[in-house]
């Protein structure tokens, strides 16, 4: 949900399956309210209504359609792709913000929460303590093997500097003695730029790739374990309202087709972002996207889908 307020985040999971899709929804009659279909000329066209825009304003009041969809990951010819036509324009009516808190208030705030969680204090945090180190480790080892290079280099550069400070406080706590010249200049400090350089840059690398994969990671276990736990009927009775729903929210794409439009979302999914069925179906997921998304959160999800590898990300949308 693209908000210029905070919205929770939310994992993002592809997964690449070859499989055969119909889609069919109905009619909604919440609230009373019944829409009809679009009726159509006897040339074809259809008649002047604005149905089909108003009905995406409505998160649910849309008319029945069904259609079949070739299976994923399979090249369809180019005339099929007029049945989901991706959507270039921006509904003004959309939900794409909301507007901002009143000047002088402070309260919770999830972009700023969001922030925190991905940040190099959020790190630097784990580094101090042993225990979370180990964990910080172990998931790397598991998960990520390819970054454990990056993490030593980083720990034996922060080990090199410490050296030198501890070499340089030694050195300043030298005091002269009576009869030796040599004694009373006091030793020049040593300072590395280029390794304090490289230290800085590793740990970057760590914050803007590992970070997020070990957030994610511990994400996706705790929300299995809730989802496990609630089917199965010994989730905690506090964490039952935190869980409701948690499993209904999602949307299928096809990355087969030009820019990898929704062909599938839930119910859950339009009562949870306001965007009507009309609105979201057919669009890339990037309007989903806000200021405060994470560039490398999208290359990194983009990247696995042109791979055509399951991945998992937390977006702040």
């Amino acid at each position: 949900m693209a908000t210029a307020e905070s919205q929770a985040p939310s994992v993002a999971v592809t997964d690449f399956q070859p499989q055969s899709i119909q889609m069919s929804t109905r009619a909604s009659s919440r609230q009373g309210r019944r829409v009809t279909p679009p009726q159509h000329d006897l040339d074809g066209s259809d008649s002047a209504t604005p149905m089909s825009r108003a009905s995406s304003r409505d998160t649910y009041d849309t008319h029945a359609t069904s259609m079949m969809l070739t299976p994923l990951q399979t090249k369809a010819p180019a005339e099929s792709f007029t049945e989901l036509e991706p959507l270039e324009e921006d509904d003004p009516h959309s939900y794409d913000l909301v507007p901002p808190p009143l000047e002088g208030r402070t309260g919770f705030s999830l972009e700023a929460r969001s922030e925190q969680m991905f940040s190099r204090n959020h790190l630097r945090v784990i580094f101090s303590d042993p225990a979370l180190l180990l964990r910080f480790t172990a998931f790397l080892s598991t998960h990520r093997p390819q970054s454990v290079p990056v993490l030593i280099y980083y720990l034996d550069a922060v080990k090199a500097l410490k050296a030198i400070a501890y070499a340089n406080a030694v050195a300043e706590a030298l005091e002269p003695i009576n009869g030796y010249e040599f004694t009373e200049h006091p030793a020049r400090s040593t300072v590395n730029t280029i390794l304090e350089d490289k230290a800085s840059k590793a740990f970057d690398v760590l914050v803007s790739e590992d970070l997020p994969a070990y957030i994610t990671h511990q994400y996706v276990q705790i929300v299995s374990q809730s989802i496990t736990r609630r089917v199965t009927g010994t989730l905690a009775p506090h964490l039952r309202e935190a869980s409701e729903g948690l499993a209904e929210v999602f949307c299928l794409t096809d990355p087969s087709r030009p820019d990898n439009p929704i062909i599938f979302a839930s119910e859950e999914f339009h009562r949870t972002t306001q965007y009507g069925m009309n609105y979201a179906i057919g669009r890339n997921c990037r309007f989903l996207q806000g200021p405060k998304t994470n560039p490398a959160s999208v290359r990194r999800l983009r990247n696995a889908n042109e791979a055509g590898k399951e991945h998992c990300e937390v977006f702040l949308n």
